[in-house]
C-alpha cells in the first residue's frame, strides 16, 4: 500500500501547529468579543469558511504531501533505517562511513575526559555530530544512486540515436516526416539532459561528503587539545545549515531522474498528438475523396 493511502493528509493539515494556532486565536477573539453582538458570530463564520478552504486545498498540495512523507520517514526507527541503508551501500562507501563513525566515537571519548562544566555544551556538539553522520549516510546512498544511473550505457545510445535521426532529417523531402522526426529528436535530447543534470548532482553529493569528512576530522583534531568548545559549536551550526541541503538533493533526484508529470508537460505531448491527429484526419479525408471519385468513374 502506498504512502498516499496510509497517511491522512487532511488530519495532518488540521493538526499543523500553525493551523491550530490560528484557530486558537480566532476562538479567543470571538470569546473576547462575545458581548459585541454580530462581530463574534462573524469571526467564527469567517474562521470556519477559511478553515474549510484550507482543508480542501492544502492536503492536496504536492509540497505539503512531500513534507509530511519526509516527516513520517524520520519518525520511523532511525537505527533500523540506518542499518538498512548501510547494508545497501558498496564496500567502498561502507568503509567511508565506518571510518567517520569511528572518528565520531573517538571525539565522544575525548569529550568525556573534559571537565563537567563543559559537558552541557559538549552534549549539544555530540547531537550535532550524530546529525552529521545521519546526513552523511543519506548522501552516500544518494551518491550511489546517481553513480548507478550514470554508469549505464543508455546515455551513449541516446547520443548515437540523436545523431542518426539528425542525419536522416537532412535527406528528408517530406515536411511532415521531418516534423515527426524532429519531435522524436526533441524528446531524446530531453532524456539526454537528465544525464547532464545527474552528473552535476553527483558532484554536489561528493562535495557535501568531503565537507562533512573534513568537519569531523577537524572536530577530532580539536578534541585532542580542546580549549574553546563554544568555537566548535558555532562552526558546526554553520556547517549544519549547509548540509541541510541533503533533503533538497533527494527531492532533486526524484525530479531529475524519475519520470514525473512535469517532465511530460515539458515535452508537450498533447500538442504533438493533436498535430498528428490533424494530419491523419486530413489524409483520411483525401483518401475518402479519392475513393469516392474512383467509384463514380466506375
Amino acid at each position: 500500500m502506498s504512502d498516499d493511502n496510509t497517511i491522512n493528509f487532511t488530519r495532518e493539515a488540521f493538526l499543523h501547529p500553525l493551523n491550530l494556532g490560528v484557530l486558537l486565536v480566532a476562538a479567543i477573539s470571538a470569546f473576547a468579543m462575545s458581548g459585541m453582538g454580530l462581530i463574534s458570530s462573524l469571526i467564527l463564520t469567517m474562521t470556519f469558511a477559511v478553515e474549510l478552504m484550507y482543508l480542501g486545498i492544502v492536503p492536496r498540495l504536492p509540497r505539503f504531501r512531500k513534507n509530511i512523507k519526509l516527516k513520517k520517514v524520520r519518525e520511523q526507527n532511525p537505527a533500523a533505517k540506518e542499518k538498512s541503508t548501510f547494508q545497501e551501500l558498496d564496500k567502498k562507501s561502507q568503509k567511508r562511513f565506518l571510518v567517520l563513525k569511528h572518528l565520531a566515537k573517538l571525539i565522544k571519548e575525548n569529550f568525556d575526559k573534559l571537565p563537567y562544566s563543559s559537558q552541557g555544551l559538549l552534549e549539544n556538539i555530540r547531537d550535532k555530530i550524530e546529525e552529521l553522520l545521519s546526513n552523511y549516510l543519506t548522501l552516500l546512498d544518494l551518491h550511489k544512486r546517481y553513480r548507478l544511473y550514470m554508469d549505464t550505457s543508455v546515455e551513449e545510445s541516446l547520443k548515437q540515436e540523436v545523431q542518426k535521426e539528425e542525419r536522416k532529417m537532412q535527406n528528408m523531402e517530406s515536411e511532415r516526416l521531418k516534423r515527426t522526426t524532429a519531435r522524436r529528436v526533441g524528446i531524446l535530447k530531453k532524456r539526454l539532459k537528465k544525464f547532464e543534470v545527474a552528473k552535476e548532482k553527483y558532484l554536489i553529493c561528493e562535495t557535501h561528503l568531503e565537507t562533512i569528512e573534513d568537519a569531523i576530522r577537524y572536530i577530532y583534531e580539536q578534541s585532542m587539545t580542546m580549549s574553546n568548545p563554544e568555537e566548535i559549536g558555532f562552526q558546526l551550526d554553520n556547517l549544519l545549515e549547509e548540509v541541510e541541503e541533503t533533503s533538497q538533493l533527494i527531492d532533486d533526484l526524484d525530479r531529475d531522474i524519475l519520470p514525473y508529470s512535469s517532465d511530460l508537460d515539458d515535452i508537450d505531448l498533447d500538442s504533438d498528438f493533436l498535430e498528428m491527429e490533424d494530419e491523419l484526419k486530413q489524409e483520411t479525408e483525401v483518401d475518402a475523396k479519392v475513393d469516392s471519385s474512383s467509384r463514380v468513374k466506375e
